[in-house]
């Protein structure tokens, strides 16, 4: 076989493989982010449900269910855009026969240690403190008042007026939660962590939606 021709055939083999991966990428993304949208959903349903017991004013149950739906895949990209521009660990590499508690052997006397990068760590939280805060929050409070068919001047006006209180209640929470989250808890548990204190956020949200 000509060069040219097996240069080709090697090109459209290759070509095939990064093709099956990306379509195999984006369908298991695509399940996780289905799997956590509606993990959040449940989670603002139960959420909404316990705070109709703690108040006498029902909250928007449905509004807060839908929201959950629509905010859950753009924050889950934007969290992985996060992880992926600021890695929250790094790979050392250490030449020893002693086995190190937390890390992997490469083999070759060689073994592979994740540090916590504290830089990134800081630099994910101030984001997701600031800029990532503001969206969520003001977003919130402007798309649960007009599933309830809020006109848009009184949507603005409640974004407006209540954001930066939100904010605040929020910055008694999850900056310290976070940062737990970052560095005490295992990567596989943060997970469940992260759910059992949104449900408690969930039932404030809902509260506060009740008002």
């Amino acid at each position: 076989m000509p060069r040219s021709h097996c240069a080709n055939a090697a090109h459209l083999h290759v070509s095939g493989i990064d093709s099956s991966y990306t379509i195999n990428f984006h369908s298991t993304m695509q399940k996780v982010i289905a799997r956590v949208t509606i993990q959040s959903a449940l989670l603002s349903l139960c959420s909404a449900l316990v705070a109709t017991f703690l108040t006498p004013k029902n909250p928007p149950i449905v509004a807060l269910v839908i929201f959950s739906l629509l905010a859950t895949p753009p924050n889950f990209l934007w969290q992985q855009y996060l992880e992926r521009k600021f890695p929250g660990y790094r790979v050392e590499k250490q030449e020893s026969n002693v086995e190190i508690k937390g890390a992997q052997s490469a083999g070759g006397g060689v073994t592979i240690k994740k540090k916590l990068n504290v830089r990134n760590t800081l630099m994910k939280m101030g984001i997701e403190q600031t800029l990532g805060s503001v969206v969520n929050v003001a977003l919130h409070l402007g798309i649960v008042q007009a599933l309830q068919g809020v006109p848009l001047s009184e949507c603005l006006q409640v974004v407006k007026t209540q954001t930066w209180p939100l904010m605040i209640a929020g910055y008694k929470l999850w900056p310290l939660v976070s940062l737990l989250n970052h560095t005490l808890v295992p990567v596989e548990q943060r997970t469940v962590v992260g759910s059992l204190v949104n449900l408690g956020w969930g039932i404030f949200l809902a509260l506060r939606s009740a008002r």
